[in-house]
Formats: C-alpha cells, structure tokens, sequence
C-alpha cells in the first residue's frame, strides 16, 4: 500500500512496469516514440510514464489506474509538461 504519490514513483513495482511499457512500446526500428509528439526519445531519463488519469492519492493503489498500461503514456519529459 503506497501513502503517497512519491512512495509509488520510487517503487520497484512502478519501475518494472514502466521497464516493461517501454519494451513492449518500442518501434520495429527499435526506437521509443514519445506518444505525445511522436518523436523519438532518445535519452532514458527523458522517458515519463504519463497517466491519462491523474493519479492521487485516493486512487494510487487501485491497480486498474496506477498500472494499466492503457492508461499510461510514455513522453518526453518536455511533452510531459505541456500536457499538464
């Protein structure tokens, strides 16, 4: 159970499962495309897992938002901060 927001960013369970987004996200040329720009990201610390429904805390620990996968996209974190 996570008591806030920045217990979940820093979890091994988060980290896995963005590790997994970008895998399976990957282009056939290999490459990570942000889903914002659709420009590739080139540099692993540049790559933010989005979620489409903001998360908080009343909502964190339910799986269904916090580690669904449609409900994450990966962007720059430039792109990251025009969404929001």
């Amino acid at each position: 159970m996570y008591n806030t927001l920045s217990d979940f960013y820093t979890s091994k369970e988060w980290e896995k499962f963005r590790e997994l987004l970008i895998f399976e996200r990957l282009g056939v040329d290999g490459t990570l495309y942000c889903e914002h720009c659709n420009k590739p990201i080139t540099k692993k610390y540049d790559c933010i897992g989005h979620h489409k429904t903001e998360l908080t805390i009343e909502n964190v620990n339910d799986k269904s938002v916090s580690l669904n996968p449609l409900n994450v996209m990966l962007v720059h974190h430039k792109c990251h901060n025009v969404i929001h």
